[in-house]
């Protein structure tokens, strides 16, 4: 399961890099990456809320790096934006990041479902 939590927040941190795109990848890429990353795991249904779960933990990541860039380097400021802002915007994204990696997690796992009743 690591291994598609992993896949998953890297196409998270993807979603950020593309300029333009990202307006519109960004919101998407929660779903997006809990529909990919639950196929690289190959979740069963008592797994999508756990997905969810270490997806949305991983999101506290981000936070602890700009605390410790404020705390350690003294940095007001990254790229224009308030180091505090930051930390707080990351924080309040964790619930719809775990929504979104979960609503994605379960579509992934319905599609795969209903592929292998169909092969079968």
């Amino acid at each position: 399961m690591l291994n598609g939590v992993l896949v998953g927040f890297g196409i998270i941190l993807a979603s950020l890099i593309i300029p333009i795109v990202h307006y519109v990848a960004v919101p998407l890429s929660p779903f997006i990456a809990g529909f990919i990353g639950s196929g690289v795991a190959k979740i069963d249904e008592s797994g999508i809320v756990k997905f969810g779960a270490l997806m949305a933990a991983l999101m506290f990541v981000p936070s602890v790096v700009m605390l410790l860039v404020k705390f350690v380097f003294g940095v007001d400021e990254i790229i224009g934006i308030p180091t505090m802002l930051g930390v707080w915007v990351t924080l309040a994204l964790i619930p719809y990041t775990w929504f979104g990696a979960t609503v994605g997690a379960l579509g992934g796992y319905v599609i795969r479902r209903n592929q292998e009743k169909s092969a079968s």
